[in-house]
């Protein structure tokens, strides 16, 4: 440093920050005067002006990435700094269970995202943010819908019937993370609950992977635990910032299908290959008449460019003794699918108040309110808009002569009639709040208790007018109102303390009380007298009653910790959680799960300390056992359906038998890890090896209905996941150009290690249409028949292979089945896996650079070695009802001779080419994609200045922007069922391509 003294009471002083080791200016570094709200930041060659100092201020330089200076002011009126580029990137802090640990000092396996990775992506939702960046945990999506639902996996599945779902924490409030929607129409799943946080509001989100990290959340951290802080207010100027993003969308591709005269072309072919006198219904083939006279390309008339805006406000600042941090946000943004749309306002008010020296108290609350009009886009049936919009003829006319809507014919409905003239809404209000209160007792020694509470209002609507049926008159409707309440305590004390020279000694002991409440009211209604009145008050029958449900569990726990380390060399911790929850029977109501780690800094070694490439070596290991309670509330100890009356009287049947003896699913999980630095920091490794076993299995097993249920909830089986995962960070370039990269890899192998016999048919269980579980094999596994071909002719059918022990030999142009057992039958014992739905390798690659006042971020993600069974494209391609086919068709098979993979269209399927579960639609679902890319302008501080502004950013972001896969859907990044029948492509609304400008203001 560099002082030039110049005596004055108050002055403005001037100076320069540049950077130590290559002694470049430093642009957008903040200067201010410690403990008051005066403030600036660098300009142009890392100059600044800073008025209203006095002899005796102290001025602190800070900056992200370097580490931050003060001076003190004395007479001097010129000030150069130079800033050491940071190496500390160990020393950052990260949230873990009741605290935070620096990241040198982990000895469990915890990844980070930070606010500055949030802030690159324009994404919606904390779950979609995490896909690809952290290693180890895998993101997939059910629906492409704003507001639509994600699946997130940590390390694996670890459960068969209960849920797979990690433990979602904010600001250490335990959340609901699975969605309460109940009007989902024929998708498998709700809407994301997740999206109702904010994404700017977010400081960090870390994900505790291993049970050193997760035991202390006990029975709910068998899927891991994801934590989630938002941002805080802190001593010093308020500071005000003023976010504006606007966009647009649009479907990444479209499928290829059939035109009007090569659509009856294929019929007309269906009807001859029958090999009857049958003829397809008159109006298909009638190009005159009014309802089948289009040709319409129903793609292009339910997709669109789709508009989006966001603006977010906030105001953080604080004193010695009053910190706050508030922030609003609106949003509105169409989906690509005509008439869907999404509507989201958020609050939020984080305040911490010094009362004494000892004693803090502070609360966090935020509201939601959100509105999402939504499309029934997935699904098997005619309701669900991505099928129909594939699948209906385009002979199929929009309108009728007489204007009204062509809404159904043949079995297919009208989509863009679904979008526009049904009703699928949804309305949600979430309140999020607690309040803390901290006292430190003695030196180390704190007390923190905090009430918390987490409650969603939920209001749904559906109707389905008259005009998209084929009953006239017939209309449905229904409403549901839901409300779910989960509040709690928590009192735990801390204590910190070093003992001598190096001891470092930590502990934490306290309990826990959370309870929750759902309650669910609605009715189903039909008849309605007309289309225009919706209301179920008009409904002509009144049904369903049985949607009426009020159910509520609880759960007291006890937990403690101690850690240990010397110099940051030798380190240990244990955990210990016991839980207790009303969901189990009373002899195994509490669980106990403890974990214990350690780790050595063998990079303090003699030996390795002076090896002047390795900044930080550290190897890590851990054990422990975490839980699984996600089943009903009242499994345990049965359950009665009021649905049961009789003639006038009501009754009660029961529906679940009672299993006193029921347990908690335990997993045993163990962890191996090295943390590497070279090269003063610039060069980070991160490598963990992990076997997770799981047992207890929570399992709906069936039993005689002589016993007057269908099944009973047992403890059965077990399921094993082993992996590995590995991050590389590097900072390639420094200097006026930056370049730094980030990447991860994650593998992960599932296998069901063991079920009961009793349960198994021909040695496994099937687990839905597509799927089977079996030991030995992992979880997503497809099985059916495989498809090796289409016979040329029927001469080549040359051992008389049979559909069916007496049915007719294979001809011409149907498909060559693989004859498992070599009995020239096709029939169900040539089932066979026919793929794998997990895949051998994700991850995510992110690539830095900044030049001066410009900043470009690209990442990538990517998965591979996974297959999709592709549903929809067995839909797309089967000519039953009618449907429409994709352009494959037009290589199909049509006489003696031909060579093709595709077989010839048969009217009804007699011999099951299509709608067997086979091969022909299982593709490969590898993809990398470049999902986000983000290009910033950052105005000279000294610029923004003149016009009273602290900083302004221009920017623009792009999603989504190129997919390379070989998959043919709309998307390899899709998943259309929520729990374990992983890898399945029915027909989920598609992802898209979004283009994004924003201006970020701050005051």
């Amino acid at each position: 440093m560099f002082f030039h003294d110049v005596s004055a009471q108050t002055r403005t002083v001037t100076g320069q920050i540049t950077d130590a080791d290559n002694g470049q200016p430093l642009l957008g570094a903040n200067v201010f005067v410690q403990g008051t709200n005066r403030g600036t930041s660098t300009g142009e060659g890392g100059r600044f002006s800073l008025p209203g100092v006095q002899a005796g201020d102290v001025i602190r330089v800070a900056m992200i990435g370097y580490v931050a200076q003060t001076v003190t002011i004395n007479q001097q009126q010129s000030v150069t700094m130079m800033l050491k580029p940071s190496t500390n990137v160990l020393e950052e802090m990260v949230v873990v269970g009741y605290g935070q640990q620096k990241k040198r000092n982990l000895t469990g396996s915890v990844v980070s995202v930070g606010s500055e990775e949030i802030e690159k992506t324009t994404l919606q939702d904390p779950i979609s943010i995490l896909q690809g960046r952290a290693a180890g945990v895998q993101v997939t999506s059910n629906s492409g819908a704003p507001g639509g639902e994600m699946t997130i996996r940590v390390r694996g599945n670890s459960s068969l019937n209960a849920g797979n779902n990690p433990l979602f924490v904010v600001d250490g409030i335990p959340i609901e993370s699975n969605s309460i929607s109940s009007l989902n129409g024929s998708e498998n799943f709700g809407l994301n609950p997740l999206a109702d946080l904010n994404p700017t509001d977010i400081a960090s989100i870390e994900i505790l992977k291993d049970a050193a990290s997760t035991a202390i959340y006990g029975s709910r951290a068998a899927n891991g635990v994801v934590m989630i802080t938002t941002k805080r207010g802190a001593e010093g100027k308020a500071e005000v910032n003023l976010n504006v993003t606007s966009g647009v969308s649009a479907i990444t591709r479209k499928l290829s299908v059939l035109n009007a005269s090569q659509y009856r072309q294929l019929i007309l072919d269906s009807y001859t290959n029958l090999g009857t006198t049958e003829e397809p219904y008159y109006t298909i083939i009638d190009s005159l008449n009014p309802m089948n006279n289009g040709d319409v390309d129903w793609q292009e008339e339910l997709m669109r460019p789709a508009g989006q805006y966001k603006v977010d406000l906030s105001v953080r600042g604080g004193n010695k003794s009053t910190r706050y941090a508030w922030s609003s946000s609106y949003m509105d943004q169409d989906g690509i699918i005509l008439n869907s749309n999404y509507k989201r306002i958020t609050s939020r008010l984080n305040v911490d108040f010094d009362i004494s020296e000892k004693l803090t108290v502070g609360q966090s609350i935020s509201f939601t309110n959100a509105t999402n009009n939504r499309i029934n886009a997935g699904g098997v049936g005619n309701l669900s808009v991505i099928r129909e919009l594939l699948v209906r003829p385009p002979i199929m006319s929009m309108y009728l002569p007489d204007g009204s809507l062509n809404g159904y014919s043949l079995g297919r409905r009208n989509p863009v009639g679904i979008a526009l003239y049904a009703t699928h809404l949804n309305k949600s209000n979430r309140l999020i709040g607690s309040q803390y209160l901290e006292y430190k007792i003695i030196p180390g020694l704190k007390f923190r208790s905090n009430l918390n509470f987490d409650y969603t209002s939920m209001k749904e609507d559906e109707f389905m007018p008259s005009t998209l049926d084929y009953r006239e008159g017939y209309n449905t409707g229904a409403v549901r109102s839901t409300g779910n309440l989960t509040w709690g305590n928590e009192s735990y004390f801390s204590y910190n303390r070093q003992l001598g020279d190096g001891h470092n000694f930590g502990a934490v002991a306290g309990m826990s009380f959370q309870q929750w409440r759902y309650d669910r009211t609605g009715l189903d209604g039909m008849f309605f007298p007309s289309d225009n009145i919706r209301t179920l008050n008009a409904a002509g029958v009144i049904s369903n009653q049985g949607v009426n449900v009020a159910s509520e569990h609880a759960m007291l726990s006890y937990f403690g910790r101690v850690s240990y380390d010397y110099m940051s060399k030798y380190l240990a911790e244990v955990n210990l959680r016991a839980d207790g929850s009303s969901r189990f029977g009373r002899d195994q109501r509490f669980g106990y799960f403890p974990s214990a780690s350690v780790g050595w800094r063998f990079s303090e070694e003699a030996g390795v300390k002076n090896l002047t490439f390795l900044n930080d070596g550290k190897l890590r290991f851990s054990a422990g056992m975490t839980g699984n309670e996600a089943i009903g509330d009242y499994t345990s100890q049965g359950e009665f359906s009021l649905a049961g009356n009789y003639l006038d009287f009501a009754g009660a049947v029961p529906t679940v038998m009672p299993n006193a003896g029921l347990t908690w699913e335990t997993t045993t999980q163990y962890n191996a890890g090295v943390d590497l630095a070279f090269l003063a920091n610039r060069l980070i490794f991160n490598a963990d090896f992990y076997v997770k076993n799981t047992k207890d299995l929570l399992y709906n097993v069936p039993i005689p209905n002589t016993t007057g249920f269908s099944y009973i909830t047992q403890n059965i089986g077990s399921i094993q996941n082993r992996g590995a995962e590995f991050v590389l960070s590097s900072k390639n370039l420094q200097g006026n150009f930056r370049w730094g990269t980030n990447l991860n890899i994650s593998l992960n192998r599932n296998k069901v290690t063991s079920l009961p016999e009793n349960l198994l048919t021909n040695g496994y269980i099937q687990n839905g249409t597509y799927h089977i579980l079996k030991e030995g094999l992992p979880i997503g596994v497809f099985y059916g028949w495989r498809f090796d071909g289409v016979y040329a002719s029927d001469a080549d059918n040359v051992n008389g292979v049979t559909h069916g022990a007496s049915g007719p030999a294979f001809q011409g142009g149907d498909p060559i089945w693989h004859d498992l057992n070599g009995d020239n039958i096709i029939n169900q014992d040539d089932r066979q896996i026919i793929g794998y739905a997990e895949p051998k390798f994700f991850g995510g690659i992110s690539n830095d650079f900044s030049y001066k006042n410009f900043s470009l971020n690209v990442f990538f993600q990517f998965a591979t070695g996974n297959d999709i069974y592709s549903e929809i494209n067995h839909q797309r391609n089967s000519v039953i009802r009618y449907n429409n086919l994709s352009t494959d068709a037009l290589n199909r098979w049509r006489q003696q001779g031909d060579v093709t993979n595709f077989p010839k269209p048969v009217r009804d399927d007699p011999r099951q080419s299509d709608s067997r579960v086979q091969s022909r639609w299982v593709e490969d679902g590898s993809y990398v994609k470049l999902k986000n890319v983000n290009f910033r302008y950052t105005f000279s501080p000294s610029l923004v200045q003149r016009i009273g502004l602290r900083k302004v950013d221009a920017f623009v972001t792009a999603t989504n922007l190129i997919t390379w896969t070989r998959y043919t859907g709309f998307d390899p990044d899709v998943n259309s069922y929520s729990g374990l029948r992983v890898g399945v492509d029915e027909g989920s609304y598609p992802q898209s391509r979004t283009f994004i400008f924003g201006l970020n203001i701050g005051l």
